[in-house]
């Protein structure tokens, strides 16, 4: 984000309130410590009006001295690092609540189908009689042979259990995800890219794992998770990868009407990466830049 050399008062303030009422709906660490560097920001903002004569709008840009536009100008860029971070731990927040509704359904099921079983093995060993009857007027009728009857006694061999599947590789997983994503089978590139992040949480391929996962939640419209995937992609990543996993955060908040924090999320591709763009990254950037009016 480029911060100019003059501002006033009443926006910062107005980027303080808008990210006050934001962190009271996040109770966790990261929600509380969040909300206490915006307090100290409030602390110094006032320090500042305090010291420029205690009036609500600042002076102009040129009466401040040099160390105090440049403090103004991180408390603004602070405030900003803030905003996006509230706004993906809300996004963390809703992905954990959905996993834990989805958790106590499967739990619902998995009882449900439990009593269904214990009726039937209920229901199986209350008829013993008609067996029976059955078998006495088997007797009556011929007599099994000896033979016969020693092969009923013994007991059946055991069932020779299945056979294992097949180990895959860290690559083959990342392979079978990315051939999901090229047939737009979303939900088993989530899967694949699940399953390697679980098994495999320090390997350097994690990065694109992450990537995989953006582009399924992408690929459904779920912009809000596609973000906080796209987000760990790119912290984890870097070159050409990290092009693509910042090019669709940053559509996915303007997807979100994040506009801001699109555009900072693109003026950061293009200063980052400003010498060595691939074609198909500059190209999409150029016309998102152009429609969001970064």
């Amino acid at each position: 984000m480029v911060i100019g050399r003059s501002f006033c008062w009443p926006a910062l303030g107005v980027a303080l309130l808008l990210a006050g009422p934001a962190h009271a709906q996040i109770e966790s660490r990261e929600g509380i410590a969040l909300q206490n560097q915006i307090q100290e920001l409030r602390r110094e903002i006032q320090a500042l009006q305090r010291g420029g004569g205690g009036s609500a709008i600042a002076p102009p840009a040129a009466a401040l001295g040099a160390g105090q536009q440049e403090l103004l100008a991180r408390l603004l860029e602070r405030v900003s690092a803030l905003e996006t971070d509230l706004r993906l731990l809300r996004g963390r927040s809703d992905e954990m609540q959905h996993t834990l509704r989805q958790l106590q359904a499967a739990l619902e099921k998995n009882a449900a189908d439990t009593d269904f079983r214990l009726q039937q093995l209920e229901q199986g060993g209350a008829r013993p009689a008609p067996a029976r009857q059955a078998q006495q007027g088997g007797q009556q009728g011929a007599a099994p042979a000896p033979q016969q009857q020693q092969q009923a006694g013994l007991p059946r061999p055991p069932a020779a259990p299945p056979a294992p599947p097949a180990q895959r590789s860290q690559q083959q997983i990342l392979t079978d995800a990315q051939a999901a994503l090229r047939r737009q089978d979303w939900a088993a590139a989530e899967r694949e890219a699940n399953l390697f992040l679980s098994a495999y949480p320090r390997d350097p391929r994690a990065g694109e794992a992450h990537l995989i996962r953006g582009e399924s939640f992408f690929g459904r419209r779920d912009y809000a998770q596609a973000a906080l995937a796209f987000d760990d992609a790119q912290r984890r990543l870097s070159g050409n990868a990290q092009q693509d996993a910042l090019l669709r955060l940053g559509q996915s908040l303007a997807a979100l009407n994040e506009r801001a924090s699109a555009c900072e999320v693109f003026a950061r591709l293009a200063s980052q990466h400003a010498t060595s763009l691939k074609p198909d990254v500059r190209e999409p950037l150029a016309r998102e830049q152009q429609r969001l009016r970064c």
